[in-house]
């Protein structure tokens, strides 16, 4: 009994691991006997689980020679897409379809990288002969469809089985995610496509025209490299996504596939050279702005690698320098950021959003991420976002540069202002020492520079005034000259110097005894004299003649000598302010100090007792 149960415990262990091994092997036989079931019903399959791949390392394989090594394909329902990165080997595709439609069914079977360069459609029943051939190499007459994508259409019989071999060369990436169409679903999704591309470059061409508008206004360089770099762009996009092999360049051959370095690559240079001008490096950030300008002759030299290194090194230079260029980009736009650059917020974004498309889009071309929808498209969709951002960012940065426009006219205008008034305060005070002087000028000009007194010049513009003014009141004028006494034995023999300091005294002394509106001059030498309007009579000009010989004969202490005394001689003339003039009312008052003079008992002489009538 218990070898019973031991058996019975063997037979299904042993039965187990056939099981176990039936299902191992199952995937490796269905690799080469799968075969894909098509009915009405179906409008896209992705081919992934039923393509199978062999790769041809040096390309001279013919297809009798890949079908006697079917054994040799390996099924790529295992994989998560069909990317070999940049590689020089040939790709061969095997897919076995079947029919089960009750009528003819047509389909489009689809490559969808458009980048490929040459993808060859062979069916053994037909020869051995391609069918059809496609790729963005081949002239446009010559394609298979007039697609985007390289394409291909088929047509089955109900119950038709077919095996299909498909053949791709590319010097780009080459991937080789393919989709099976309804002929329906296909015209319905390329149409979309299209719609799409479409407002894709509407939106560049819009605003490249726009920006290219306020550059020629404006004639600010960051505009003009906005446009540069949406042009460079636009032409990159085309490449990848087949607009620009389909309507651009369809006959370029194998020139067409280095414009995608090309363009690309001088996109990432132009964005460098808009980088400088957009975050203003040159001014916020003078290291950054001289490793900007070294990346951007560096870009352009590699610009000019792209059309002479084989179009696959081109591609790859292309990739490395565009993740590079847009890493150094976005470390600069955010050191501007923390600058507090308004606009570099903006700017940094919009880089960040190209910058996860450019590595998308580089990691995939290096078959390090599967190849889907999102990372074939990761360029054009960050892009479009970039592009919207970045002119975002320039009217942001355009609105910030006329903000500081206006603030720099206010603060020049209130510097004008400052300048202005300084300037109108300068000038009055300029005017004011210039009138000081003048008056300065005038004020010595009818001054008698040793004593101060009024001069002969003011004594006679005085004079005249006085004789109005008393004509005017009716009352009298007195005019006092005097003449200086034992002066000339002071300067004989105490010098000229003693005989100034005597003079000053007396003009002190003259101004003590005078009234206050009294003018007190010097004719020169040592005479002196004194006008006196408003005099009651002859006798109140007598009075102030007697005042005047008692203040000069007190003893004058001076530097040169402690006793010096002076007498004068004083000669007065008295008039109404009609008669006698000025000059003759001088000469009569002369008359009287000299008759005064001669008679030394006598030092106060009048003219006359009453001025005529």
């Amino acid at each position: 009994m218990p070898s019973s149960q031991s058996s019975q415990r063997f037979c299904l262990q042993l039965l187990a691991l056939l099981c176990l091994l039936l299902a191992g092997l199952l995937p490796g036989a269905q690799a080469n006997s799968q075969v894909l079931q098509l009915d009405a019903s179906e409008t896209r399959i992705s081919l992934l689980p039923w393509i199978s791949y062999l790769r041809d390392p040096q390309g001279e394989l013919e297809l009798q020679q890949i079908i006697a090594a079917d054994d040799s394909f390996r099924h790529a329902g295992q994989r998560s897409d069909i990317n070999f990165a940049y590689t020089s080997d040939h790709a061969w595709l095997r897919l076995n379809l079947q029919s089960t439609a009750t009528q003819t069914s047509r389909w489009v079977l689809e490559m969808q990288y458009p980048s490929l360069d040459r993808v060859w459609l062979y069916d053994p029943q037909q020869g051995d002969r391609p069918l059809a051939v496609a790729g963005d190499v081949i002239p446009r007459l010559q394609r298979s469809m007039d697609h985007l994508s390289p394409a291909f259409t088929l047509e089955l019989q109900p119950g038709e089985q077919r095996t299909l071999y498909l053949r791709v060369s590319s010097a780009g990436s080459m991937t080789l995610d393919s989709v099976l169409w309804s002929e329906a679903e296909f015209r319905y999704q390329s149409n979309n496509s299209y719609l799409m591309l479409l407002a894709y470059f509407g939106m560049a061409l819009a605003l490249g025209c726009y920006n290219l508008l306020l550059f020629l206004v404006l004639r600010q360089a960051s505009f003009g490299y906005y446009v540069l770099f949406v042009v460079t762009l636009a032409g990159a996009v085309m490449a990848v996504n087949g607009t620009g092999p389909q309507f651009i360049w369809p006959n370029a051959g194998e020139a067409g596939n280095r414009i995608l370095p090309l363009s690309f690559t001088l996109a990432a240079t132009f964005a460098l050279l808009f980088a400088r001008a957009f975050l203003n490096t040159r001014e916020l950030a003078p290291g950054w702005d001289c490793l900007l300008r070294w990346a951007a002759a560096l870009g352009a030299f590699a610009s000019l690698l792209t059309l002479l290194l084989s179009v696959r090194a081109a591609l790859q230079l292309m990739s490395i320098s565009g993740l590079l260029i847009t890493l150094l980009i976005m470390a600069c736009g955010i050191h501007c950021m923390w600058r507090g650059l308004p606009a570099a917020r903006i700017f940094v974004l919009a880089w960040c959003i190209l910058l996860g498309g450019a590595l998308v889009l580089a990691l995939r071309n290096f078959a390090l991420i599967p190849s889907n929808f999102l990372s074939v498209y990761a360029i054009q969709i960050g892009s479009a976002l970039e592009l919207l951002l970045l002119s975002l960012g320039l009217a942001a940065r355009f609105n910030e540069i006329e903000r500081q426009k206006e603030q720099a006219q206010l603060a020049l205008l209130e510097s004008m202002q400052v300048h202005e008034m300084q300037l109108e305060q300068g000038i009055a005070e300029r005017t004011e020492a210039l009138q000081q002087a003048n008056a300065r000028l005038e004020q010595l000009a009818l001054e008698d520079p040793l004593t101060g007194l009024a001069n002969r010049t003011a004594l006679g513009n005085h004079l005249q005034q006085a004789m109005l003014r008393t004509s005017r009141r009716g009352d009298l004028l007195a005019l006092l000259m005097m003449d200086l006494d034992g002066f000339k034995p002071v300067n004989d023999r105490l010098g000229h110097d003693c005989g100034d300091q005597v003079l000053v005294e007396v003009a002190v002394r003259l101004r003590e005894v005078a009234r206050k509106n009294d003018l007190v001059a010097r004719m020169g030498g040592d005479e002196f004299v004194i006008v006196c309007e408003n005099i009651a009579d002859i006798n109140a000009a007598r009075d102030l003649a007697e005042r005047i010989l008692q203040a000069l004969q007190q003893p004058m202490k001076l530097g040169c000598s402690d006793q010096i005394r002076i007498a004068a001689s004083i000669g007065i003339s008295l008039s109404d302010g009609l008669q006698p003039t000025a000059s003759t009312l001088l000469n009569q008052a002369d008359q009287a100090m000299y008759r005064s003079k001669r008679d030394s008992r006598e030092p106060i002489s009048l003219f006359s007792e009453t001025p005529s009538a």
